[in-house]
């Protein structure tokens, strides 16, 4: 009986099939042919999924031809409709009306995608594959990918009715299907990567973590893939242009994929991306890897909602430790344009406020004017973060301000970076902390000879005119204001117009002419005397501006100091390099070190002992160590009873004898061995 309901089903199956393709010369003919295969295909489909006793569809010599039907109807139709979403369509079923109006207007292309949604919305876990293989290899028989219009069409058809548990399957299949292609022309890949970004959107409101890192990490595979093609030896003009396309489409790729996450979604990403930095920068492969992947980051922040709910993030949740960490250390990367991609990711997630465009270095004498730029809300988390990580943050900023490598984007971009974190915490440790930095670069640019002297007195001036108008300090805006008038009519080298416009000359600093500047420099013990009157805590800006990056912990569960001591005669065995960074792997290897070289010694002493002493030696020896291990013992004991007591003693003060017996346990005869 299975055997003849078996033939039946396919027998039934291919005549319908048949239909579905059939081609007639008149063209109502032909409709009504497709329209009947169609709606007996349905038929067979919901008949087949609810009866346990029927022969499975999703087997790969049936489901190949169901599909290669459908996609033909819906390919003959393109693109005279739209997709739509599971909320509004309706599965049609071939027992409804076929005499109403409704079925009667239908066209097959259409009753071709209803009947697709409505196999796909029937798919378990366990058939999603056997479902998207026909659907790829039909796109590659048909040479569909180039232009991919039709793909992302049937692709948004199957992502809109897929269980959305199973949603992030498809996905892989895709992706999978990606690297079947890695050797094909890259406008191939770059279509198939946005078929990719097209089923994305549609699938990460209900996909989560690690379903998420498992796509973005395919992604970064092939555009370090496509990297290491474009610098290739053998590779030509052209193929290195379509490798750059490719990169491009899978850089959007990501920021569509991102554009519909959540907040702690998209920080967990870029820590994700970071992550796979390389870690030195010394080819040009390695150096291209790395931009683009802060390209990748940088389309993740700018998509980023620095407020839900009306409310603004808070800075630790935007700024975990392990996100601020390794952009931190970007931020003085040897590249120019590295440390401005880093400044800018900096700028799009701290910028809640608006004030990006607002911040700019320059410098206007007159009245204390009223700020267009706005300042936010009192926050105590955001104010804890800040007084644990705003020394580190600002002396990084300093760094890369010293650099002479930089350009003006550099130094806008850190200006800019600085000046955000004073406006979104607004604390006053944070203004002082701004100020004592100012101060340091001064300081470094009247000590030391470098080419971005002006450039370097230009920011400060920018930086402690801020922070005047920011503090509403009339008094210090007053002495700065009275600086910067005597630089505009004597020095005008070392205010932002003219400083930042010798980068594009490329001219030398006036070093004749900058002998004494005494005048023209900003006092430190006025603007502390100035904060000092409004109540700011200003002990800080009399030091010399450092960072001890060892003496500030990480975390809050850290401790409060940690010194290390070069000079230690207990690990003068271990040769340390100081020019490298010490990490965890550096400090394993030379514990592991120490500790084989402390084995071997012992080792070897043992074995020069035993070889040297004879037997009757090794016996008083360890009678010697056994008597000193028993007076031991015998002292403490003593101490337990207040005087010397004999083993036997000793052991009946710990075990009571006689009360042994009601601490045993009487078990049944068959339990006793």
């Amino acid at each position: 009986a299975g055997e003849g309901v078996g033939i039946t089903w396919w027998c039934t199956k291919q005549w319908y099939q048949r239909r579905v393709r059939g081609s007639n010369g008149k063209n109502d003919t032909n409709r009504a042919i497709r329209q009947a295969g169609l709606k007996g295909l349905q038929g067979v489909i919901l008949k087949t999924v609810s009866d346990d006793l029927q022969v499975n569809i999703w087997e790969e010599i049936h489901i190949q031809k169901i599909m290669r039907a459908l996609l033909f109807n819906i390919q003959e139709g393109f693109p005279n409709f739209s997709v739509q979403s599971p909320s509004h369509k309706r599965s049609l079923s071939p027992w409804e009306g076929e005499n109403t109006e409704a079925n009667a207007d239908i066209e097959p292309d259409q009753l071709a995608q209803h009947v697709l949604q409505d196999l796909v919305s029937r798919a378990s876990f366990g058939h999603i594959k056997s479902l998207m293989l026909p659907f790829l290899y039909y796109m590659d028989n048909k040479n569909l990918w180039v232009p991919n219009n039709f793909p992302i069409h049937c692709m948004s058809l199957i992502m809109h009715s897929i269980q959305m548990q199973s949603a992030y399957l498809a996905i892989a299949q895709l992706l999978a299907h990606l690297d079947e292609h890695k050797g094909q022309s890259a406008r191939l890949r770059c279509s198939i990567v946005e078929v990719v970004s097209a089923a994305v959107s549609i699938a990460t409101t209900e996909c989560n973590g690690p379903t998420i890192l498992e796509v973005f990490g395919s992604l970064l595979k092939y555009l370090k893939l496509s990297i290491e093609m474009c610098n290739a030896s053998d590779v030509s003009v052209e193929s290195v242009k379509g490798e750059e396309v490719f990169q491009d489409a899978i850089v959007q790729s990501v920021g569509t994929f991102s554009a519909t996450l959540q907040t702690y979604q998209k920080i967990e990403i870029c820590t994700f991306l970071l992550g796979k930095m390389p870690n030195t920068t010394t080819t040009e492969e390695e150096c291209q890897y790395e931009r683009m992947l802060l390209q990748c980051v940088m389309k993740i922040t700018t998509s980023l909602k620095n407020k839900e709910n009306g409310k603004s993030t808070g800075i630790s949740t935007l700024f975990p430790l392990s996100l601020i960490g390794p952009l931190q250390k970007l931020s003085l990367s040897d590249s120019p344009k590295t440390r401005t991609m880093v400044q800018l990711i900096f700028h799009s997630i701290l910028d809640r406020l608006g004030n990006h465009d607002r911040v700019v270095p320059t410098v206007t004498l007159g009245d204390l004017p009223e700020e267009n730029i706005f300042i936010g809300p009192q926050n105590k988390q955001d104010a804890l973060f800040l007084r644990r990580q705003g020394p580190e943050i600002y002396f990084n900023l300093y760094e890369s301000l010293l650099r002479e490598d930089n350009d003006l984007d550099n130094y806008t971009c850190a200006y800019r970076t600085a000046v955000l974190w004073c406006l979104e915490v607004p604390v006053d440790e944070v203004m002082v902390e701004l100020i004592h930095m100012a101060f340091g670069l001064q300081d470094e640019a009247c000590s030391t000879s470098r080419s971005n002297v002006n450039i370097l007195h230009a920011i400060v001036a920018a930086l402690l005119i801020f922070a005047s108008r920011y503090s509403r300090n009339e008094a210090l805006y007053q002495h700065i204001n009275t600086v910067v008038r005597r630089r505009q009519n004597d020095k005008p080298h070392l205010l932002p117009p003219l400083a930042f416009s010798q980068l594009d000359k490329d001219s030398e600093a006036e070093v004749g002419d900058d002998a004494d500047l005494s005048g023209f420099m900003f006092d430190a013990s006025v603007v502390a005397e100035c904060l000092s009157q409004q109540g700011v805590k200003v002990d800080r800006l009399s030091d010399p501006y450092h960072y001890k990056r060892l003496a500030i912990p990480r975390t809050p569960e850290s401790v409060k100091s940690l010194r290390v001591s070069m000079i230690d005669a207990r690990v003068s065995d271990v040769q340390i390099n100081l020019q490298e960074e010490i990490t965890f792997d550096s400090l394993k290897q030379a514990l592991q070190h120490r500790q084989q070289q402390q084995a071997l010694t012992g080792l070897g002493s043992r074995e020069r002992l035993f070889s040297q002493e004879s037997y009757d030696e090794s016996v008083a020896r360890n009678t010697e160590k056994s008597s000193h291990i028993y007076a031991l013992k015998q002292q403490i004991f003593g101490s337990l009873k207040g005087g010397e007591v004999s083993p036997t003693e000793s052991m009946h003060s710990l075990i009571d004898l006689e009360n042994l017996n009601n601490l045993s346990i009487e078990l049944p005869d068959m339990y006793v061995y």
